[in-house]
């Protein structure tokens, strides 16, 4: 290699870096000594320039015009100290070729310290940037290039603008103290960023907006004073592994129908908010942590509909979430701790939750405003307020448990259309579920026990339908109806060891006869309808209704031989349930451990549902409490573990194996009541198979599997005419072959939903006949019951 020397002692090589250049020949490697060259200097071959005695030895300092021009197809720097007081041009432009910066500190006084242009890339590694005035690094050419390892600081507006069309990847950089964004994208911007910091700027540290991407892993914000990622984008934006920390103002802003990607993000001690998807905006947050916040610790407003799965929220001083302003979100796996508001709160707004952790706090759950939301599988315990307060909305819950409310477990307000099924409600400081003044609804298949006061209060003149539920140990009534009339209904009521007799029907009044004798025992859980036709009545499982009604005959064959004196066959009690989501195990699992006690097998047949959360503390010793604690609620019935593989997903490391140790306590339990419960893990059959091959003390307990496989097209148009059934609406033909087609077309991976998914196209297609008779002046009754292929939406 040609070795070329630049010193400014005469008569020892050239003394001016560009006239080195001139000289060079291509390849050549310039070596340049201490000093500080004042010049211009525009590469024109390429070669390599680099500093004898390494980074401050060698400065090249200018007034006016670009410090450093690339007019080659490639060139490099190493070591050098580049800077420009001009305030016009950049220090560095590069608008073709390739220029490689390796451990150079530039500093500039214009718009930008750094500019790749038109064809131009920049390789800058191990470089400091700087620029009181301007930006650091701008990028419009598609061939941007790459800032590795690079620290930029104290920048007059933001460190690193991507526009136009430009392209870069910034990988481990530090970016702290920009008056604008710490980095900016927009235009049709690509953006890849990765293990990178940034810290302490005036505007969103990181800003999308327009048509550009961003692709970010790994990256870190701390300390703004305002919005920590603004995302405006149509195109992709993807986070994973993110972390925001002492952001003032909204940590993640989701606006103008941007949808992101968010997956392992955590927001700690953030000002406003800790996400807030707004303006139509959607997308999908997972496996995501946000706590310490002084405001709201989710919100979705303004029409969004993103979808949350496995999302935690704690310690915020308002709402743990918030949903408003006609938003649509879908939330899965919530868990909201310690929040001094509403844990969750909903107004004006639509929803759907599945499997929703709820502890301490203020109220649990708050629907307000005309919303209309579907919540399933919610555990609510140790709210200071109401477990459940509704007013003026409309909600739908199922097969939930609220324990230990520090007021009433369930309050439904004036104007509340409630729907409860399957739920339990339990030591409540308050009435187990009061219906005020104006409220409406149906309860059915619930339980309320151990409340301080009645188990159900009805002071509404509303229609009210009590319907197959059971309330004990409480210390008012069972039920209490303080007005009397024909709207109300109680049918099929078990009371028992409650300290006031009940007061419904005929003998309501303000407050009930102390002489009222008490209710004659009713049948068990299930009342009239019997469970095992409703579970032939399923939409499809074959497969499953064989096995187990050839579980069912087992145990009815067991229990007569066991009356004749006979000995019981070998039977397999506890279950697993093997399957995608959505396939009706949750709903199996109830009607078989109805069909159980109604032969005396079990002594009530009522369900727990829990999942690793309920069973999983984070203290040593903890664990086994808290799953000795949700077994127990369990005996006499079924004890339902969903997801019950996620037990042994331990992901390494040193620390205690809490899912270890619940497995542990449920081998033992199920061993000490082995004759009083029914255990049945559930999970996806993959999953479920590896989670009992790792654990051969569960193998050893559930010796049969029964499978759920995915419904077909024409089971799912099935559940569609049963919603619709339920609802008064009905299906035209056209609207059931579009279902179909849409069925079968649908893909059946992991996120697919099955009759979840039926259930939420049903639900759909009636918000879209509302809209569509909306604009229609004459509407009939035909017209109000009939769903067309016209209200399937075909972006669904």
């Amino acid at each position: 290699m040609n070795v070329i020397m630049v010193t400014q002692t005469p008569g020892q090589g050239y003394q001016r870096i560009g006239d080195a250049v001139a000289g060079a020949p291509h390849g050549a490697l310039i070596v340049v000594s201490p000093g500080r060259y004042h010049e211009n200097l525009v590469l024109s071959k390429p070669v390599t320039i680099t500093a004898e005695d390494g980074l401050g030895s060698v400065s090249l300092a200018v007034s006016s015009g670009v410090a450093v021009t690339l007019d080659a197809d490639s060139a490099a720097l190493s070591g050098i100290t580049v800077v420009s007081t001009d305030e016009e041009n950049p220090a560095v432009l590069v608008a073709r070729g390739q220029l490689g910066i390796t451990e150079c500190s530039l500093r500039a006084a214009a718009w930008s310290t750094v500019y790749a242009a038109n064809e131009g890339t920049v390789l800058m590694r191990d470089c400091e940037v700087t620029n009181e005035t301007g930006a650091g690094v701008v990028v419009t050419s598609p061939h941007g290039g790459v800032l590795d390892t690079c620290r930029l600081d104290d920048l007059g507006t933001s460190a690193v603008v991507v526009a136009d069309d430009g392209t870069l990847l910034v990988r481990a950089c530090t970016i702290k103290r920009a008056a604008g964004n710490g980095i900016c994208l927009n235009g049709r911007g690509r953006l890849t960023v990765e293990d990178t910091v940034v810290s302490d700027t005036r505007k969103p540290a990181v800003a999308v907006e327009q048509q550009a991407a961003l692709t970010a892993a790994r990256l870190t914000i701390s300390d703004v004073d305002g919005i920590g990622m603004y995302l405006a984008s149509s195109e992709r934006v993807s986070l994973e592994g993110c972390a925001l920390e002492r952001v003032r103002g909204q940590a993640v802003f989701v606006a103008e129908g941007c949808a992101p990607s968010l997956r392992e993000v955590r927001v700690r001690e953030a000002g406003e908010c800790g996400l807030h998807f707004s303006a139509r905006s959607g997308g999908s947050a997972t496996n995501c942590d946000i706590s310490n916040v002084d405001g709201v610790g989710v919100s979705v407003s303004d029409r969004s509909s993103p979808e949350f799965d496995y999302l935690s929220v704690s310690a915020c001083r308002r709402a743990g979430v918030r949903v408003t302003d006609g938003a649509d979100p879908f939330f899965r796996r919530l868990r909201a701790v310690g929040c001094d508001g509403a844990a969750i709160e909903v107004d004006s707004a639509r929803g759907t939750l599945e499997n929703v952790e709820i502890e301490d706090g203020g109220v649990g759950l708050s629907v307000a405003g005309s919303s209309r939301l579907s919540v399933s599988g919610l555990s609510a315990r140790g709210t200071a307020g109401a477990g459940v307060k509704v007013v003026g909305a409309a909600l739908a819950l199922t097969d939930s448990v609220i324990t230990g409310a520090g007021a009433d477990g369930i309050q439904a307000g004036e104007g509340a259309d409630l729907s409860l099924r399957r739920c339990r409600v339990h030591d409540s400081a308050g009435t187990g579920c009061l219906f005020t003044e104006g409220a409406s609804g149906t309860v059915t298949e619930s339980e309320f026990s151990g409340g301080k006061a009645d188990g159900i209060r009805l002071d509404t003149e509303e229609a009210v339908r009590v319907t197959n539920c059971t309330v004990r140990d409480n210390h008012g009534s069972g039920v209490h109806q303080t007005r009397p009339g024909k709207a109300i209904e109680v049918l099929d009521l078990i009371t028992s060891g409650n300290f006031k007799p009940d007061a419904y029907g005929t003998s309501a009044s303000a407050k009930p006869p102390e002489s009222a004798p008490e209710a004659p025992p009713a049948p068990r859980p299930g009342g009239s309808k019997d469970p095992l036709v409703e579970l032939h009545g399923l939409v499809g499982l074959e497969g499953v209704k064989r096995e187990v009604t050839s579980l069912i005959n087992l145990n009815k064959m067991a229990k007569r031989r066991q009356d004749a004196g006979l000995s019981a066959p070998p039977m397999a009690r506890h279950l697993v349930f093997a399957g995608a989501p959505g396939t009706g195990k949750t709903t199996v699992a109830r009607l078989y451990g109805q069909v159980l006690a109604q032969l005396g097998v079990l002594r009530e047949g009522h369900l727990i549902e829990v999942a690793r959360a309920d069973l999983v503390a984070q203290i040593i010793g903890g664990t086994a409490i808290k799953t000795t604690e949700a077994f127990n609620t369990a005996l006499g019935g079924v004890f339902f573990i969903d997801e019950a593989y996620t037990l042994s997903s331990s992901k390494g490391g040193s620390g205690p194996d809490f899912g270890r140790e619940a497995i542990d306590t449920l081998v033992k339990l199920m061993e000490d009541h082995r004759e009083d419960v029914v255990v049945i893990a559930a999970g996806y059959s993959k999953e479920m198979r590896s989670f009992l091959e790792a654990n051969p003390g569960m193998e050893s307990r559930f010796s049969r599997t029964i499978e759920f496989e995915n419904y077909t097209a024409d089971e799912l148009v099935t559940i569609v005419r049963t919603q619709c059934a339920k609802h008064d609406y009905r299906l035209d033909d056209g609207a059931a072959e579009a279902l179909f087609t849409y069925f079968e077309k649908i893909p059946k991976d992991g996120t697919f939903g099955n009759g979840r998914t039926a259930r939420r196209v049903f639900e759909r297609m009636v918000d879209r006949q509302a809209s569509r008779l909306a604009e229609t002046a004459s509407v009939s009754s035909a017209d109000l019951a009939l769903l067309t292929a016209e209200d399937l939406d075909a972006g669904l």
